[in-house]
């Protein structure tokens, strides 16, 4: 009985070191990493995902957005922010290249100035969106005169489109490039 409750008192313990909660209600997984989604107790969405320490969650509902000030100095914020949402596909045999192909049409009547810039399929196991198939796109754009880069990363399963999403000033976005590929790498769906 003693070695059974030392044995459970130490799991408890190694999860409060693995999964500490900072004072604004985020959990940190590891060094730089927080977690958010369904593991981090968010039961509106069917997935979980890790991003950088220095991003904010800003809502967590069945959207989560995380945002990031890459303005340096303090005389205004100039923030990048990352959507993660999904919704029901109306074919649920969509697959994320014609599901772009669409979607694409839409974005070119609310950017002026649209580019697309690239596009990359996530096929190989290492690269993929937790099991699932992705297509990363990147584009940009004009809004009230100010471009922005978009990235995002499509995946569907089951049904359902995922779309996790970057926006950010033009001029910010090497600041912050990196967290697409940190969020892809750590995103899981729930099983």
């Amino acid at each position: 009985m003693k070695k059974t409750l030392i044995i459970v008192l130490t799991f408890i313990m190694l999860l409060a070191f693995c999964a500490c909660s900072d004072d604004s209600g985020e959990i940190i997984v590891a060094q730089g990493l927080k977690l958010a989604g369904n593991q981090a107790g968010n039961q509106a969405v069917e997935y979980s995902f890790t991003y950088p320490e220095e991003w904010s969650l800003i809502r967590n509902d069945g959207v989560i957005e995380i945002q990031y000030d890459c303005n340096e100095s303090n005389m205004y914020a100039q923030y990048a922010t990352v959507s993660v949402l999904s919704f029901s596909l109306q074919d649920p045999t969509t697959a994320a290249k014609p599901y772009w192909t669409e979607h694409e049409k839409q974005l070119q009547t609310i950017y002026t100035d649209y580019k697309l810039l690239d596009t990359k399929e996530y096929t190989e196991d290492k690269d993929l969106l937790d099991d699932v198939p992705a297509l990363k796109v990147k584009y940009s754009g004009k809004i009230n005169e100010i471009t922005y880069v978009n990235e995002q990363i499509i995946a569907c399963r089951e049904g359902q489109v995922y779309l996790i999403t970057l926006v950010v000033p033009e001029e910010s976005y090497e600041k912050v490039e990196y967290t697409m590929d940190t969020i892809r790498s750590e995103f899981t769906f729930v099983k």
